[in-house]
């Protein structure tokens, strides 16, 4: 019996110890990087939440700190967080959340749309492709009579970055595993390239599903909020530090959140620490060519722009199937090639493993030009043929160039040349489910 204490006893000892160095080593780490968002008087911060409680897990300590430094802030709320009376509930929560942080109900915006917002963005963007449910908009919705759809949704946020001018923007991060959360990303984004407004932004991670994060995933107020290990030098990331005061009004505010804290209390607090945790996504560049390429009779592929993550699969659940038949990495995307020369649009895909022959990989592409001009193409490639998608009065079907083998994807497409700003994503399928995704990812091209 007494060795059976003294085991538990030396176990107990071990695990302190060993939290203790991660813990040191994990805060000795944020030094690594820089603190922000830089916040004056000047500024005004507009915050999108894709559900009710999206604000206070992500950014209740700055919403704090800028009540308290009269720094204007609003909160736009994007989804209403269920149906019926659930989202009652939550509504009335996050009034209760973000009133203890010093905000009163005219500082936020409850758009109040179902929680399919990547389906609103890439499948039904117009009116003649509305979602529906069955449900109808609550009494407290901003617009009670928009419908759901893409288009309405933009407007409503277009609207609310005219009426509230901000200098900062704070949103989801394109890299969140939440589908809500990369529509949401996806929608802010589209509506700032189409106004060509200046504003900084900072997004904010919340859902990661390929590690338990936050790690240690549980109520460690001591600790920093870092980024997973596999991203921290994927992205510009940046932290918020939080003193007591700030960190209490987190915790009250997150608390706030009773029918959230019934599924995952653990969860929820976990995002309250030391710090807040945002990331700049800076957008890249690139030099219209002047001369004309043909990379579907080559071995060649368009220039590098995104390098996606690996080992980033989307449904975890399904990992160890795919790690057996050794084709996970068939899907997991590797980079993303981009180029313009003086007549085709050219962009190329390739994985971690080659290309699978049953793979699916669809190609969103949004060009942005002078007094709103927008122009989208939406396909998939599946057995080297392309199938459009036509979700807006701005689809495009031109005819593709494409070179598909295991090296990898690239297609030519002739015009759409002429715009300033692209937005790109591509994601992979095996048919039944994604797996992997670029998220929204902006390019300027002069």
């Amino acid at each position: 019996m007494k060795s059976k204490y003294k085991l538990i006893f030396f176990i107990t000892i071990t695990l302190i110890v060993i939290f203790s160095v991660y813990t040191y080593s994990y805060d000795t780490s944020i030094k690594n990087y820089p603190i922000g968002p830089n916040l004056t008087s000047s500024d005004k911060v507009l915050i999108f939440a894709p559900h009710p409680d999206d604000e206070s897990l992500s950014s209740a300590g700055l919403i704090s700190y800028c009540v308290q430094h009269n720094i204007p802030v609003h909160v736009v709320v994007i989804t209403n967080g269920g149906k019926g009376k659930l989202s009652q509930i939550r509504h009335f929560e996050t009034l209760n959340a973000t009133a203890k942080l010093g905000l009163s109900s005219q500082d936020i915006t409850f758009l109040d749309y179902p929680q399919v917002i990547d389906h609103l963005f890439n499948e039904n963007w117009d009116p003649n492709h509305l979602y529906s449910d069955g449900s109808n908009h609550n009494p407290f919705a901003y617009q009670r009579n928009s419908t759901y759809c893409g288009a309405s949704l933009e407007t409503n946020i277009e609207t609310e970055i005219q009426n509230f001018n901000p200098t900062i923007i704070i949103y989801p991060s394109a890299k969140d595993d939440n589908t809500d959360h990369w529509g949401t990303s996806a929608f802010v984004n589209y509506a700032v390239n189409k106004m060509d407004y200046p504003v900084k932004m900072y997004n904010y991670m919340v859902h990661n599903d390929v590690t338990l994060w936050p790690f240690p995933r549980s109520y460690f107020p001591q600790s920093n909020l870092l980024p997973p290990a596999y991203l921290a030098n994927q992205t510009n990331w940046i932290v918020f530090p939080l003193n007591n005061t700030l960190e209490q009004s987190k915790y009250d505010a997150v608390n706030s959140y009773q029918s959230q804290m019934k599924k995952d209390p653990v969860f929820l607090r976990s995002y309250i620490r030391k710090n807040e945790l945002f990331a700049v996504d800076n957008d890249i560049n690139i030099t219209r060519h002047n001369t004309s390429t043909d990379y579907t009779n080559s071995d060649s592929f368009p220039n590098t722009v995104f390098h996606d993550p690996a080992n980033d699969i989307l449904n975890h659940e399904h990992n160890a199937f795919y790690s057996v038949l050794t084709i996970k990495n068939k899907y997991d995307i590797n980079n993303i090639g981009f180029e313009i020369d003086n007549n085709t649009t050219w962009i190329s895909v390739t994985t971690a493993g080659g290309i699978p022959k049953n793979g699916i990989f669809q190609f969103h592409i949004i060009g942005f030009g002078n007094d709103e001009d927008v122009s989208r193409i939406d396909f998939e490639m599946s057995n080297g043929k392309p199938n459009f998608y036509m979700p807006s009065n701005d689809s495009i079907s031109p005819h593709l160039i494409i070179r598909s083998n295991n090296d990898g994807i690239v297609i030519g497409i002739p015009g759409m040349i002429n715009f300033d700003k692209y937005m790109i994503d591509v994601e992979s399928s095996n048919g039944t489910q994604y797996l992997d995704r670029t998220g929204y990812f902006n390019v300027n091209v002069s």
